[in-house]
């Protein structure tokens, strides 16, 4: 019989919506706080493509020899994403104006991010641009990363829009999502491929399982498909999502996070404060900004600030720069003894300081579930 967990509860303040799921109080695993251990997946980025790594010449241009073997090419700037008759993809430059719709997030101060010249390179190779077609109005971008052979993670907002019509009215759903992983510009090095979520859910699936069924491309709370604003806090809390890459999307016979790599995952214990404060972490991402050119990846580092749980939490704080489109990004710190890359937080949001869904066991269980990843879990001792 499987161990029961114990956990601690932070009220959620919001009203009961319509409807026959219950709105739950915000639950967080104390799994970690009773053991004392937190549970990771070791990241796989080095040992792609049968290991090795170039050395660093000056001069030498590495983006030749990363590359080969794979579909480079190059695509437009800013674009709108057309269904053709045949069913083929392909994109359409658009003006400068174009109404991307994506959270609003912060630059805090003076902007601290630089861009990623060289994104043929791991880790950068492994956060991809996601342009988003809905099923009706303009399309959207964001960002999302590897966290296993064939699955992207992302915020859910990127793919469920509830910035043109509010809750009270049906959202933009994702019926397409076109993916470029490692962009750079109107360069993609990697080529690019199209994922069709087809959000397929079942409540019950979400609330007992750990994973979802095999032929699910897309996965996200059911929360965010549901009218009303009572909703808005349970959407929040789980404003996460998986994209399932398809059995044909392949590079040279194998899965596109084989060859690419992937990262891995950590859980945060929000009762270690040594843990969850001061914690130095990374992030980069795609911001759709007028100041930086269109699919260019930023990058950006600092410190943890915390946990906050305003409601709708927990969140991660963190006092890094980010803008609209960077949603979905990793935050992630960087274990370099260990040649590890630890996800502890997917950012969502900003304002005066930015935050991310942290990376609790319930949020790990699931995502390692998606990724089929259960069996590389170990506990940080």
């Amino acid at each position: 019989m499987a161990e029961k967990k114990e956990k601690s509860t932070i009220a959620a303040k919001s009203s009961t919506p319509e409807g026959d799921m219950e709105m739950a109080p915000v639950t967080v695993s104390n799994k970690a706080a009773k053991t004392g251990k937190l549970r990771k997946v070791r990241s796989f980025m080095e040992e792609t493509n049968g290991g090795g790594s170039p050395e660093k010449v000056a001069g030498f241009d590495a983006f030749r020899a990363a590359t080969a073997g794979f579909r480079t090419r190059m695509i437009s700037g800013p674009t709108m994403l057309n269904a053709r008759p045949d069913g083929g993809f392909f994109s359409d430059p658009v003006g400068a104006d174009a109404p991307f719709r994506a959270k609003p997030e912060a630059v805090i101060g003076s902007d601290g991010r630089v861009q990623v010249p060289d994104t043929e390179l791991i880790p950068w190779r492994c956060i991809c641009h996601l342009e988003v077609e809905f099923d009706r109005g303009p399309v959207s971008a964001g960002t999302g990363f590897f966290v296993g052979e064939r699955l992207i993670v992302t915020a859910a907002h990127v793919l469920v829009d509830r910035s043109y019509y509010g809750w009270d009215e049906k959202p933009r759903i994702a019926k397409r999502v076109r993916v470029v992983p490692g962009r750079n510009g109107s360069l993609a090095p990697y080529g690019t491929f199209v994922c069709e979520p087809h959000f397929t859910f079942a409540e019950e699936e979400w609330r007992t399982s750990q994973g979802f069924k095999d032929d699910w491309p897309g996965m996200i709370h059911p929360a965010w498909f549901r009218k009303g604003s009572g909703w808005e806090p349970m959407a929040r809390r789980n404003d996460y999502a998986g994209l399932r890459l398809a059995d044909d999307i392949l590079v040279n016979g194998q899965p596109y996070g084989k060859r690419l790599g992937y990262f891995g995952m950590r859980v945060v214990d929000i009762h270690d404060s040594a843990t969850a404060e001061m914690l130095f972490v990374n992030t980069a991402g795609y911001p759709t900004s007028s100041g930086k050119p269109y699919g260019t990846m930023w990058y950006n580092a600092g410190r943890t600030a915390g946990i906050d749980a305003p409601g709708v939490g927990p969140y991660i704080e963190y006092m890094v720069d980010t803008e609209a489109g960077q949603s979905g990004s990793p935050i992630y710190y960087y274990d370099k003894a260990a040649g590890n890359r630890l996800v502890v937080a997917i950012h969502t949001i900003g304002d005066f300081v930015n935050r991310g869904i942290l990376i609790t066991d319930e949020v790990f269980d699931r995502i390692i579930g998606w990724a089929k990843r259960g069996e590389e879990v170990f506990d940080d001792d």
